[in-house]
């Protein structure tokens, strides 16, 4: 009977976290047009600089449709589902919010960095101090502050990453999406209210990317608000504590499922530094400008990028399901690769631009007719 009983809560309990995100998805994508409608009004569109390849006025508070579905439905969710400690993930919700709400006021009134970091700061403490921190690398147990301080920067540098990665339509929204799923999937059996979250997330961003999508362009972006909330919650969400063979592989896992926009960030610092510029001044140089430069199209290139996520993603659930040592290796492979796809985008597009330079010059000097 107790087990045909835990058997039905099961199903009951993943039925709900799958109504609560087709709800989700709906309430993001009917607030879509009003919010659009408010930006127009008082003309909150996305600022044109060197990172950014739109043009003309697109809307950019799009991440308050995503943030306002999620906390309401979320809410509603805990308040209907009494069996689940809805305190394990308060601390979560209570610094996004933070973040959202900060986000919104740098939408509109552009904050400072040192303002901006501030912010983040505060959130991470929040989360860390509630029991939200890596525990150990590789079954190397890390002394309490160690932990705490890693987890800081890990924090911080993850919600800076996603939203240096928004810059393509669709492309954060949807890199969240493929990671909330793995996250959510992994952490059921033990995090269900974590799992709950990731689903609920998901369905938000969902009605969210029906707007945001290259089709042929946006009709709305998610602004700061929106990239900085969703990469707090992936940097995040994960780290809950559950059982000892997840630990001993949590930060190889999650190393590969942010790669992307890690990598990104960490070659956009590397080539500022080294051009002696501000660390946080945009350029045409991040991952989806370099695909573009080779010869793809806005839709090839996030097909491309999220094709590759999706792969990865199964390569960090697979690695769950066998041995530590399988699974290190496993992780590690993902990992190579995607350090290896960098690499040859990078060439690749070195060589284009090189190509291109060659030709300008010798159109300059006469050598080939101007066309």
């Amino acid at each position: 009977m107790s087990i045909k009983y835990s058997y039905g809560m099961m199903q009951t309990m993943v039925l709900n976290i799958a109504l609560c995100s087709v709800i989700a998805a709906v309430f993001s994508g009917l607030l879509i047009p009003l919010i659009i409608k408010f930006c127009k009004i008082y003309s909150l569109y996305d600022s044109v600089n060197a990172r950014k390849i739109h043009s003309g006025n697109i809307p950019r508070l799009g991440g308050i449709a995503i943030a306002v579905a999620f906390f309401s439905v979320a809410a509603l969710f805990f308040l209907f589902n009494r069996t689940l400690a809805f305190r394990n993930v308060l601390p979560l919700l209570i610094a996004g919010m933070l973040i959202f709400l900060f986000g919104v006021i740098d939408d509109i009134v552009e904050m400072r960095a040192i303002h901006k970091l501030f912010v983040q700061l505060i959130a991470s403490a929040i989360v860390v101090w509630s029991g939200y921190h890596f525990r150990q690398i590789f079954g190397l147990v890390l002394p309490i502050w160690v932990a705490r301080v890693f987890t800081f920067f890990w924090i911080v540098g993850i919600i800076n990453a996603y939203n240096l990665i928004d810059g393509l339509d669709g492309l954060c929204g949807s890199l969240v999406v493929t990671a909330l799923i793995t996250f959510g999937v992994i952490q059921y059996g033990e995090f269900k209210e974590g799992t709950a979250v990731c689903f609920i997330l998901v369905g938000s961003i969902i009605g969210f990317l029906a707007w945001n999508m290259p089709a042929p362009n946006a009709k709305i972006f998610m602004g700061d608000n929106g990239s900085q909330f969703l990469g707090f919650l992936i940097s995040t969400i994960p780290l809950y504590s559950i059982s000892e063979e997840i630990e001993f592989n949590k930060l190889p896992m999650m190393l590969v499922i942010v790669a992307f926009p890690m990598m990104d960030t960490i070659a956009a610092i590397w080539r500022r530094i080294r051009d002696h510029r501000p660390i946080m001044s945009p350029d045409r140089f991040h991952l989806h400008h370099k695909l573009l430069n080779i010869g793809f199209n806005k839709r090839q290139v996030l097909l491309l990028i999220v094709l590759i996520q999706c792969e990865i993603c199964v390569n960090v659930w697979i690695s769950t399901q066998f041995e530590k040592t399988v699974g290190i290796i496993l992780l590690s492979v993902s990992y190579i690769f995607m350090v290896g796809f960098f690499t040859v985008i990078h060439y690749a597009n070195r060589a284009v631009l090189r190509k291109i330079r060659l030709e300008n010059e010798q159109r300059n000097s006469g050598e080939i007719p101007s066309l």
